[in-house]
């Protein structure tokens, strides 16, 4: 599988193969067509959840990602796939999300997936609650595979929470937003059904918020001073 033989290949061999070369073209050119001066109302925004085997970055690999596009405070489109990691799930794991070895046995490898997820972002705005934690294990499957990372600008949903919306510093859980917001997750701990749920999160929020912001650099910046 095209994964596995990525894996197994060296910096130098890597750089020289033509889909790893092609994987580093779409992060460059998403990372130059980064803009924050559109409106809120028009920018693109991709809400991003993924599962994985754990949650320490070392050691932990993707078994699901997916990604919700948003635009206008609408869905237009969304990206979902189920990931082979090539080691046993944890069986603390499982209990959390339920995707077993069983499950993912016959799906691609991150190596295959990514590719279609980058592309499928783009140079949006990447959405999520806890969100640098996705977007870091996004980018240590990508050193691994191709040698390289995305560099979008983010959003998380907790930040623009407690700073645009409650003007303070607190901590709060998905599950907190989903009953503030009155919105119902199918799906809950799949990659899927919480980047669905968060969504429909982010455009209430948002919604609510933007009056306070001028522009989505604003916002941007904003919510990054909270999270240092």
């Amino acid at each position: 599988m095209i994964g596995k033989f990525f894996n197994k290949k060296t910096a130098a061999e890597k750089a020289k193969d033509p889909i790893s070369i092609y994987v580093n073209r779409l992060c460059d050119n998403f990372a130059k067509n980064i803009t924050l001066d559109e409106s809120i109302d028009n920018t693109v925004f991709s809400v991003v959840d993924t599962e994985t085997t754990g949650l320490d970055l070392a050691t932990a690999k993707i078994i699901n990602v997916a990604a919700v596009k948003v635009q206008n405070f609408k869905i237009i489109d969304f990206y979902n796939s189920f990931i082979n990691p090539e080691i046993p799930i944890p069986t603390e794991s499982i209990k959390w999300h339920n995707i077993t070895d069983e499950m993912v046995a016959d799906k691609p490898t991150a190596g295959e997936v990514l590719p279609d997820f980058i592309n499928f972002v783009g140079s949006s705005i990447i959405v999520g609650h806890h969100i640098n934690f996705d977007i870091k294990m996004i980018n240590k499957e990508l050193e691994d595979c191709y040698g390289c990372t995305i560099h979008n600008q983010w959003l998380d949903t907790m930040f623009i929470y407690s700073r645009a919306i409650r003007k303070k510093e607190e901590h709060v859980s998905l599950d907190l937003l989903l009953e503030k917001y009155k919105v119902v997750c199918n799906g809950r701990h799949t990659a899927l059904g919480d980047a669905l749920a968060t969504a429909e999160v982010f455009t209430k929020m948002v919604s609510q918020a933007k009056t306070d912001f001028e522009s989505l650099r604003q916002l941007i910046e904003t919510q990054k001073m909270i999270s240092g």
